[in-house]
């Protein structure tokens, strides 16, 4: 069971290890950021229906969390300056507060790697909290930096 979850993770880390932001042609990098956010979307598709069984100490809950967690991370990579006048779905604000962009998805990160420990270690009020925090995260991001 721990490799079948560990596999997908390791392949992550080697994609990610083997991508260099300086590398990506701008078309490139919004892509790999665009699906790093699509996976997100499908993490989340699983979380929420665990939550709303309150199935925190369900290890699909613990994993997803995880996985939520690197996903911002490798999302981030993909914000390279050459990619700032490709077509996308991010709003001409993110790159002028881009500091401030950059500070929310990092948050976002420690957010759901809390929820994620919250949850391994049984704290079911800790991690539905950290569960709403993470959904209002994306909301006000999306509101703020995405074009619908």
């Amino acid at each position: 069971m721990l490799l079948r979850k560990l596999v997908p993770v390791f392949a992550l880390s080697l994609a990610s290890a083997g991508v260099s932001a300086d590398r990506l042609k701008p078309e490139d990098a919004v892509e790999y950021r665009q699906s790093a956010f699509r996976l997100m979307s499908f993490q989340l598709g699983v979380l929420n229906p665990l939550h709303r069984r309150q199935a925190y100490d369900d290890e699909a809950f613990v994993y997803r969390a995880e996985t939520l967690s690197r996903l911002a991370e490798l999302a981030l990579e993909g914000f390279t300056e050459d990619s700032k006048g490709q077509q996308s779905r991010t709003q001409a604000r993110m790159w002028d507060e881009r500091e401030a962009f950059e500070t929310r998805l990092r948050e976002f990160a420690e957010t759901t790697a809390q929820m994620a420990e919250r949850s391994a270690a049984g704290d079911s009020r800790a991690t539905r909290d950290l569960f709403r925090q993470t959904l209002q995260s994306c909301k006000s991001c999306h509101d703020r930096y995405r074009i619908e």
